[in-house]
């Protein structure tokens, strides 16, 4: 089971609070974000952690030359004068990833059995899948509908264009197969691209998480993490 981990982004919306470091490596507790991450990761041992590094990939690199984990571990860089977005950062990352494997942002710290999703992601067969929650859970607005279809979870997630009865959160958590980013024509693009096409498409699996995440996307979101994390 690989984890790929997206740690390029600018973090505007932190900007205030972050300064000059990129929002993973924000310090709680005298510990860098990236550490209570990976502890929540390393409990489902993953086989290999690959990081997608763009703005201030020299911290990040200097983070993970220290890292004490058993996995395999490696990393690809962008241009922090052309970033990719996030679904070009996963092109831009290609050449080391595992045919199946899952994809998660940085600045959040996911509740979620990883192995269960794999397992799930594997038996479905389809090319992607995403976790999502119901929106009375969490404090972020909804942004997919979904609803059971003989018994199986179905979805319609559009980022742009959020449908009206919208009901449930991406989570987060998301298992690809590394094809379909070979066929993608695309460099440069967000993935939310992706995840549209694919849950209107009837291509994509939808899996069901129960216990909010902890994220550092904006202030509001670093206050709180700040209280719960120790």
């Amino acid at each position: 089971m690989q984890l790929v981990i997206l740690c390029g982004g600018l973090g505007t919306r932190l900007k205030s609070i972050s300064g000059n470091l990129p929002k993973g490596l924000l310090p709680f507790n005298k510990k860098p974000f990236m550490d209570y991450l990976l502890a929540e990761v390393n409990k489902f041992s993953p086989s290999s952690l690959h990081f997608c590094l763009g703005y201030k990939s020299d911290l990040y690199l200097k983070y993970i030359s220290n890292l004490k984990i058993s996995c395999n571990v490696t990393f690809s860089i962008e241009e922090e004068s052309n970033l990719l977005g996030t679904g070009g950062a996963i092109k831009n990352a290609i050449s080391y990833l595992n045919e199946n494997f899952i994809l998660q942002y940085g600045d959040s710290i996911l509740k979620i059995d990883y192995s269960k999703f794999f397992s799930y992601h594997l038996s479905t067969n389809n090319p992607m899948t995403m976790s999502v929650m119901a929106s009375n859970l969490g404090d972020e607005k909804p942004n997919s509908y979904c609803f059971y279809e003989n018994e199986n979870l179905c979805c319609i997630y559009n980022k742009k264009e959020i449908p009206q009865n919208a009901n449930y959160i991406d989570y987060g958590a998301i298992a690809f197969q590394k094809k379909l980013f070979d066929q993608f024509p695309k460099n440069k693009f967000d993935l939310s691209e992706l995840q549209t096409s694919l849950s209107l498409n009837k291509k994509a699996s939808f899996f069901n998480v129960n216990t909010p995440y902890i994220e550092i996307g904006n202030s509001s979101s670093y206050s709180k993490a700040n209280s719960i994390l120790d």
